[in-house]
């Protein structure tokens, strides 16, 4: 069974993105897919608005502290998790909360659950890391996008520049779910049926979230003003 719900939680967390990408289950009503609408809309307001770029610098240097913060929070679990691999494991047979929901496991069993929860943090690490390196790019170039005063072609820049921050703000959401990942590992001490059903529930959390939240819905009416 641990097998199983192992080999389930994987398959999970692998295919998950992709169909998140993809807008599923609602592909024409989702947040990953209107997003991008509203992110070329934006890019478009930054080359043809009349004030500079400070506004639109202030909110990307918001969202580089934000995957700072995140990324550092992941760091410090991921040190303190760490020492979990290099001692005797003995909640067995101690009073806690774990020996009293789950029966005893080997060391090397015990230590593979806690690999697995560093690894869903180490997943958002890698890409709060890589979601802040592509925002600096996304600031270079709209830095080095051309003034009102200057021949350009708005269609091309706008285009280019979404290529740039569609990626980097992907990149900050995907690190924020992969926290739905850490906490349905954590299950996995409670045994193979609390593990999977987790998996379940956080899934179903994200998808509904992405999909029929308060947030998804006003976030669809946006995107059907731009459209």
């Amino acid at each position: 069974m641990n097998i199983a719900a192992i080999v389930f939680f994987l398959l999970v967390w692998v295919a998950v993105e992709p169909l998140m990408a993809a807008g599923w289950p609602r592909k024409n009503d989702s947040l990953s897919v209107d997003m991008v609408r509203i992110r070329a809309a934006w890019m478009r307001e930054v080359l043809t608005r009349d004030n500079n770029f400070i506004g639109d610098a202030a909110i990307l240097g918001h969202t580089i502290n934000s995957a700072s913060f995140f990324g550092s929070a992941n760091l410090i679990v991921i040190v303190g998790l760490s020492g979990a691999l290099f001692m005797e494991p003995n909640y067995g047979s101690g009073g806690g909360l774990i020996a009293m929901f789950a029966a005893q496991d080997p060391a090397w069993f015990f230590q593979c659950k806690v690999l697995l929860i560093m690894a869903t943090l180490l997943r958002g690490l890698s890409d709060f890391i890589w979601a802040v390196r592509q925002i600096n790019y996304c600031l270079a170039a709209i830095g080095a996008s051309p003034s009102r005063d200057e021949e350009r072609d708005i269609a091309s820049w706008t285009n280019a520049l979404t290529l740039v921050l569609n990626p980097a703000l992907r990149s900050f959401s995907v690190g924020v779910r992969s926290y739905y990942f850490t906490f349905a590992a954590a299950f996995w001490f409670l045994g193979p049926i609390p593990f999977a059903v987790a998996t379940i529930l956080s899934v179903g959390i994200l998808i509904w979230r992405q999909s029929w939240s308060d947030a998804a819905k006003g976030i669809m009416a946006i995107r059907k003003l731009l459209d």
